[in-house]
């Protein structure tokens, strides 16, 4: 455990590469061990069909698993790939993992966080359920243990969970479109401050970034929207977005994981079209108003490794 974490504002800030080719990464910690779940890249056109979970202790080493293949996805047409994965731990301990395929939100089930996942035999949302694209999902536990579910594309949609996690009331349905939101909502409350954060942009742009607001309540009113991750073209670095945020338990430390471009250390980024993304990790830094300190994405990595 860090005594004295780095500020997320500092020169060297603790980053870390996964490893190229790892996008839309949601990292959550079950049992004192980390989890992320993430979507496969590296295939053009966004074409994977497999999704897999990283383990580690510390975030520096990692075991992968492969967990679910959309071949064994009943209601899956083969039209889309595997894209942006979410996981929750429901009421009967078992872990509910979303995922989207041809453009609709799937569930699937399993004992371990490890897998294998078995999918449902239908979507839990479909094609033209909601306005917009319905993709990236999220999880959101209230202070009180009621769980939500984010997604959306152009829109923001948020309905609370049923206990096992596979359905939720569409009468409860409640959306909103933050700032110039595209996509990737996700939810956390720190000290009774409720924070959304979102990516704007396409992820194929150089300028796909994340901004966030605040709200006493996770329904608001929110804040101005500020920035809290974008591109730095001096050091080559673009398409900062997708992210999760996770607060290690016991602490008032925090860490947002996020997607960018592959880098080569040789100074030129690459990967440009999409399909090519490493994931990296950071510390969230919060000042005394609650405000969230800019990370500035680094170089390279400047790793220590950081125990639960």
């Amino acid at each position: 455990m860090y005594s004295n974490p780095p500020r997320a504002n500092e020169t060297k800030l603790h980053t870390t590469p996964l490893g190229r080719y790892c996008a839309d990464p949601n990292l959550t910690i079950f049992d004192n061990r980390y989890f992320l779940y993430c979507t496969d890249d590296g295939i053009e056109d966004w074409s994977t069909t497999s999704f897999s979970v990283y383990s580690s202790s510390d975030l520096a080493q990692w075991d992968r698993h492969p967990i679910l293949d959309l071949h064994d996805v009943p209601w899956w047409q083969g039209k889309g790939g595997a894209w942006a994965p979410s996981i929750i731990r429901n009421a009967e301990n078992k872990y509910v993992f979303y995922f989207v395929a041809d453009s609709q939100i799937g569930t699937a089930v399993a004992d371990s966080p490890y897998g294998p996942f078995t999918p449902t035999n239908m979507p839990l949302i479909s094609h033209n359920e909601f306005k917009g694209y319905n993709i990236d999902p999220s999880v959101f536990i209230t202070p009180n243990g009621s769980p939500y579910l984010l997604w959306g594309n152009g829109k923001a949609f948020a309905a609370p969970l049923s206990p096992d996690c596979l359905s939720f009331d569409g009468k409860r349905i409640v959306s909103a479109t933050p700032g110039n939101f595209r996509e990737a909502i996700w939810l956390h409350e720190r000290r009774g401050i409720y924070y959304a954060s979102w990516s704007e942009n396409d992820t194929r742009d150089p300028a796909y970034c994340i901004h966030y607001a605040m709200a006493p309540s996770p329904t608001g009113p929110w804040s101005e929207p500020a920035t809290l991750v974008e591109q730095d073209p001096e050091h080559g670095l673009y398409a900062t977005g997708h992210h999760s945020i996770v607060n290690i338990p016991g602490t008032d430390e925090w860490i947002i994981a996020y997607h960018r471009f592959a880098y080569n250390l040789s100074g030129r980024w690459e990967g440009g079209n999409g399909s090519h993304r490493e994931t990296v990790f950071a510390p969230l830094s919060y000042r005394k108003d609650g405000s969230i300190r800019q990370v500035h994405p680094q170089v390279g990595s400047y790793v220590r490794p950081l125990d639960i």
